[in-house]
C-alpha cells in the first residue's frame, strides 16, 4: 500500500487535483463524491447530528455548515428508511412569521408557536413521502391529506407565509373527527394554528415511523438581522427547534430539526437559555492548529484530493519547504491570507492550481503570483459582498467611498477618526460603525488591543469590536491594495 501511494504521489500533477467548489451546494451537484468519500468530518459534526441528537451548527459564513448538511443528505439518499429535507431560508420572509395570527397575543411566545406550526408542517411534508408511515397509520395519512387540501402542505412556502400574514389563519380539522372536531369552540368553525399544532403532535405521537426524518434549515447566513422583527423571528425559530426536538426525543420519535446559524448572530439573540442550547451544538471553528501545516484545514484538502488521487498529500508533495516572502512555507503563506475558513482555502487552492501544473513542489514565484491574484480577485470581493445590504440603497456611493478610504489608508493600521474624516458628508458615524463592525465580524479587519491583535477567527486576546481601538487590515487586503505593512 505504501509503495502504491508513493507512486500516486510521484505521478499526480497539481492541475489534476480536484479541490471542489467554494459553494458546498454547487459541489454537491457537480462532484458529490467529494462530499461523500472526500468529506472530512471536522469535530464530528455530521456524526453528532446523526447519532447524538446535535441540532445546532455554529460557525461564520464559509465555515462549512452547509457542507455538513449536504454530506448527510447525500449519504442518506442511499437509504430507503432515511428522509432528509433541506429548507433553504435565504429569501424567506422570516420577519413575516412574527406577524402570523396563530391564536396568541403578539410577543416572543407567539413567534415561537408560529415557527413550531410551520416546522410541524414541514415534518408532515417529509412524512408524506414515507409510504411505510402513511400506509401503516391511517390517521396520519388523513391528517396529511386534509392539510394539503387546505393549502397548509405546499411547495411554495414563501408565498404561503406572505399570504397567511395578511389574514387570520384557521385550520379545519373536522376531517379528523374525535377530539379535533370537539375542540372547536362554539363561536368558531375552525381551529387556530396553535390548536392545530396540538392535534398534529397528538397524531404524530400515535403514529411513529420506523424511518428517520431530518429537516435541515439553512440559508440564514444571507440575513443581516438589522431589523428587530428579524432578530425576534430568528430567536423564535431557535426556541421552536429546541422545543420540538425535546418533545420528539421525549416521544421517542426518530425525527429531528437541524439548523445552521452564524455564531456571532446566535450569541446576540434576544432569547433565554441560549447557553443551554449550546450543549446540542457543534462549533465549526477552524483556528485549532494555528496558521501552519498542522491546521485541520489541510486534512479537509487532503480528503478531497484523495478521492481522485489516492495517497496524494498537499503539503508533503506540493508545498515542501518552499519559503515565500516572510513565510517559512506555503502552508503558512496560504492560511495567513485566509480567515481560516474552508471557503477561503479552497479558493486559494484553485488560484495556486492556475499558476502551477506540475507534480513536485510549487516554486516560490508561482506561489507569489497565485496568492496575489487570490487577494485581488477573490478576497476583496468576498469581504465586500458581506457589506451588501448594510447601508440603505440610496447610500450605495457611500459604500464605494468607504472602500476607497480603506484602500488608500496611509498604512494597514488606522483608527476610527481617520475613516470618519475621510467620509465626512457621505456617511453618518453610525453607518461607518456598522460597516467597520461587519468587516470585523467577517474577518476583514482586526482589532489592536494592547499587546494583542485580534481577528474573530483567531480570538487571541478576546477583544470585541469598539471604535476606541486601532484597526488592522487583513493580510490579504493589505497585499491586494499594496498598503504599507507598518
Amino acid at each position: 500500500m505504501g509503495s502504491r501511494n508513493r507512486t500516486a504521489e510521484s505521478k499526480t500533477k497539481f492541475r489534476d487535483l480536484n479541490f471542489g467548489d467554494i459553494d458546498a451546494a454547487k459541489e454537491a451537484v457537480q462532484a458529490p463524491e467529494l462530499l461523500l468519500d472526500g468529506y472530512y468530518d471536522y469535530r464530528e459534526a455530521a456524526y453528532g447530528i446523526e447519532t447524538r441528537n446535535l441540532w445546532l451548527l455554529l460557525g461564520p459564513k464559509g465555515s462549512g455548515k452547509t457542507a455538513v448538511l449536504e454530506h448527510i443528505r447525500l449519504k442518506w439518499s442511499d437509504y430507503p428508511d432515511r428522509f432528509f429535507t433541506t429548507w433553504d431560508l435565504s429569501g424567506f420572509p422570516v420577519n413575516d412569521v412574527t406577524e402570523l395570527g396563530i391564536g396568541q397575543s403578539k410577543g416572543a411566545s407567539r413567534t415561537q408557536s408560529a415557527w413550531e406550526f410551520l416546522l410541524l408542517l414541514r415534518l408532515l411534508t417529509s412524512l408524506s413521502s414515507d409510504n411505510g408511515a402513511t400506509t401503516t397509520h391511517r390517521e396520519l395519512a388523513k391528517l396529511i391529506n386534509g392539510l394539503r387540501e387546505q393549502g397548509f402542505i405546499t411547495t411554495d412556502w414563501v408565498t404561503k407565509v406572505a399570504h397567511w400574514r395578511l389574514q387570520s389563519m384557521k385550520v379545519d380539522l373536522k376531517f379528523l373527527g374525535g377530539e379535533a372536531s370537539r375542540s372547536t369552540s362554539e363561536n368558531a368553525e375552525k381551529n387556530s394554528p396553535l390548536e392545530a399544532s396540538m392535534h398534529i403532535k397528538d397524531v404524530l405521537s400515535k403514529s411513529p415511523s420506523e424511518s428517520k426524518h431530518l429537516i435541515a434549515l439553512d440559508g440564514l447566513d444571507s440575513f443581516f438581522f438589522e431589523e428587530p422583527d428579524e432578530w425576534n423571528s430568528l430567536a423564535g425559530l431557535i426556541q421552536a427547534i429546541n422545543s420540538l426536538n425535546i418533545w420528539l426525543s421525549r416521544c421517542d420519535l426518530p425525527y429531528s430539526f437541524v439548523t445552521a446559524v452564524r455564531s456571532d448572530i446566535f450569541d446576540t439573540l434576544p432569547a433565554p437559555d441560549l447557553n443551554k442550547m449550546k450543549q446540542s451544538s457543534v462549533h465549526l471553528d477552524w483556528n485549532s492548529g494555528g496558521i501552519g501545516p498542522e491546521n485541520h484545514l489541510w486534512e479537509l484538502v487532503n480528503q478531497k484530493i484523495n478521492v481522485g488521487a489516492p495517497g496524494a498529500n498537499i503539503i508533503k508533495q506540493y508545498f515542501g519547504e518552499t519559503q515565500v516572502w516572510i513565510y517559512p512555507n506555503i502552508a503558512t503563506l496560504v492560511l495567513d491570507h485566509t480567515r481560516l475558513l474552508p471557503r477561503d482555502i479552497i479558493a486559494a487552492m484553485t488560484y495556486l492550481q492556475s499558476e502551477y501544473k506540475g507534480a513536485s513542489s510549487i516554486p516560490e514565484g508561482n506561489a507569489r503570483r497565485a496568492i496575489k491574484r487570490y487577494c485581488d480577485e477573490y478576497f476583496v470581493g468576498e469581504i465586500f459582498d458581506n457589506l451588501a445590504g448594510i447601508l440603505p440603497a440610496n447610500k450605495a456611493r457611500g459604500l464605494s467611498s468607504f472602500r476607497e478610504a480603506l484602500r488608500t489608508a496611509p498604512s494597514r493600521y488606522f483608527d476610527f477618526d481617520y475613516i470618519q474624516r475621510e467620509l465626512v458628508g457621505e456617511l453618518e458615524v453610525t453607518e461607518i460603525r456598522q460597516l467597520l463592525k461587519q468587516m470585523f465580524d467577517t474577518g476583514g479587519l482586526g482589532i489592536r488591543n494592547g499587546k494583542h491583535t485580534d481577528f474573530v477567527y483567531r480570538n487571541v486576546g478576546g477583544a470585541g469590536f469598539s471604535p476606541r481601538y486601532t484597526y488592522l487590515l487583513h493580510d490579504a487586503l493589505t497585499r491586494a491594495w499594496n498598503r504599507p505593512w507598518n
